[in-house]
């Protein structure tokens, strides 16, 4: 049974018709008669939503503050701020000191009593547009990673210019590989992260970062030299010591190489280690690794840094509910996808984020879209592993929210649970589609909340990001009173720049070029 089948069966006839013929047909509607999907009378919710915008500015929620925190080319104090900001981890200043909260995945793994006034932000920088870069700048240099440490004074986030532990990552940087694949192809030192898409943090205190679309640098026409980046160094997932600067950056080629979006860790009763992960491609899979050392004692920092290091990888076939073993050889695991779909595991829509449910550990997958097979608004899935264990060989699944005029959003991509399991999701319409054509109900870009009692229907805008951007990355402090998210490429479907100008102007207004930038919110309540 194909994807396709599976996903109508477990669709019900009600939804797949509206998001079906019916959203079709709602899709050309102008934008004021679909603005707000009606909600249950009943529902009580901690904001009002907001309607489509396709205005050059960012929105919130009436009653939350947003600050524009770091843009592209701000100054660190030790590096710059590099171009299209995607993944944002906040890692609390004393995280160490205070230890681990195994059931806040959501939020970091930190515990509630950790500072939510100051911290480290590691966020990923994915894209370089050479039409916004400035002059004489170097490519090489504006993506990757970078760390920020700030602190929240009189209700305001601000940068702290901190020569120890602000850095950046970038495509000169050295990591050694690990795994079965760190000789491959010269290794094990590959020189360099790129395509630097989601991620996902850890419960001994690292930042994973993804890398998603490498072919983008090494086929695209943009100067990097096959002599220094081999292609098969990368695709795979990175980890970072925010807390320590000396450390070595590394890519795990146990866990596979791919276009991965993001990895969401969940650790069983046992201490065993679980990543999920999804190949950002149409008719690619879902995965998951499962690592050979448990993890005994989250204060035993030293031991649990080697964790990612080794393991088993596994890929879904949703026609039996069963994870399937992959070959961990090195050739096998530098194409996981053709290694996963060889071996029977199931082509789906674009997986994209991977997050755990912080009350029952189920994993919510955004399938962003498939326009190949018809899937032109995406859906969510979520996934059961069998008695609770992620370390188990089968799964049950059922579609959670399915995109289109009929619910209000489409192409869901980033996800984020808050501590009572209410879901936060952002769009991800393409530069060049967005507020268009059959997307025109959506307007730009925006921020949806999906209550905790979700039963399909209307989901609800909470904010709205400028033109042809994406939204990306959300996070929470400890506490909850702030989300920290970016907006990537403003602007990036400027296709006659040199005679019109860009078609944004934000963050800075006027006739600047875009920037791609990192906002706070606040007003939240704590968590």
């Amino acid at each position: 049974m194909s994807w396709r089948d599976l996903f109508s069966a477990r669709a019900t006839r009600r939804t797949f018709l509206r998001g079906g013929a019916l959203g079709a047909a709602a899709a050309t509607l102008p934008l004021e008669l679909q603005a707000m999907p009606k909600r249950s009378a009943s529902l009580r919710l901690p904001f009002e939503p907001l309607p489509p915008s396709k205005a050059d500015e960012f929105l919130v929620a009436k009653g939350y503050r947003q600050q524009v925190l770091l843009r592209w080319h701000d100054d660190l104090g030790n590096g710059t701020f590099g171009c299209d900001p995607d993944f944002t981890a906040f890692m609390p200043i004393d995280l160490l000191e205070h230890g681990f909260d195994l059931t806040r995945a959501h939020a970091g793994y930190a515990p509630r009593n950790a500072s939510s006034s100051e911290g480290l932000l590691v966020v990923n920088h994915e894209y370089v547009d050479p039409r916004f870069l400035q002059k004489g700048a170097d490519q090489h240099t504006e993506v990757g990673m970078s760390v920020s440490h700030i602190v929240r004074k009189d209700e305001r986030w601000q940068l702290v210019k901190d020569r120890r532990l602000n850095r950046r990552y970038d495509a000169r940087t050295e990591f050694r590989l690990t795994g079965a694949a760190a000789m491959i192809d010269g290794g094990p030192i590959a020189i360099g992260t790129f395509a630097n898409c989601s991620g996902g943090v850890t419960p001994w205190g690292t930042v994973l970062s993804c890398e998603e679309n490498f072919q983008d640098f090494l086929e695209g026409g943009l100067e990097w030299d096959p002599k220094i980046y081999a292609r098969r160094h990368y695709g795979w997932i990175v980890e970072i010591d925010p807390y320590d600067p000396a450390a070595t950056p590394r890519k795990h080629t146990a866990m596979g190489r791919m276009r991965h979006e993001n990895v969401g860790i969940r650790v069983g009763h046992d201490g065993t280690v679980v990543a999920y992960m999804g190949d950002d491609k149409r008719d690619s899979c879902v995965y998951k690794f499962i690592a050979d050392r448990k993890l005994r004692d989250p204060r035993d920092r030293a031991a649990n840094l080697a964790i990612l290091e080794s393991g088993r990888l596994y890929a879904a076939d949703f026609s039996t509910g069963r994870w399937i073993l992959l070959d961990s050889s090195a050739e096998a695991l530098a194409d996981s996808r053709k290694t996963a779909i060889d071996a029977g595991a199931t082509p789906v829509d674009r997986p994209e984020d991977l997050e755990i449910h912080p009350r029952d550990g189920s994993v919510f997958i955004a399938m962003t879209n498939n326009a190949l097979h018809g899937n032109f608004y995406g859906h969510i899935v979520r996934l059961v592993e069998r008695n609770d264990d992620p370390a188990a060989t089968e799964f049950e699944w059922s579609v959670f929210a399915t995109g289109g005029p009929q619910s209000g959003f489409s192409c869901p991509d980033n996800l984020l649970f808050d501590d009572a399991g209410n879901l936060w999701m952002c769009t991800d319409v393409s530069n060049d589609s967005v507020g268009r054509g059959i997307y025109s109900f959506l307007g730009n870009n925006s921020l949806f909340y999906l209550p905790r009692d979700y039963q399909g229907g209307a989901v609800y805008r909470f904010a709205v990001g400028p033109i042809e951007c994406e939204l990306t990355g959300p996070c929470w402090t400890p506490d909850g009173s702030t989300m920290f998210i970016a907006a990537q490429h403003p602007g990036g479907h400027s296709a006659e720049l040199e005679t019109k100008g860009p078609t944004s102007h934000w963050p800075d207004g006027g006739n600047a070029m875009p920037r791609g930038a990192v906002v706070a919110i606040t007003g939240f309540r704590t968590l």
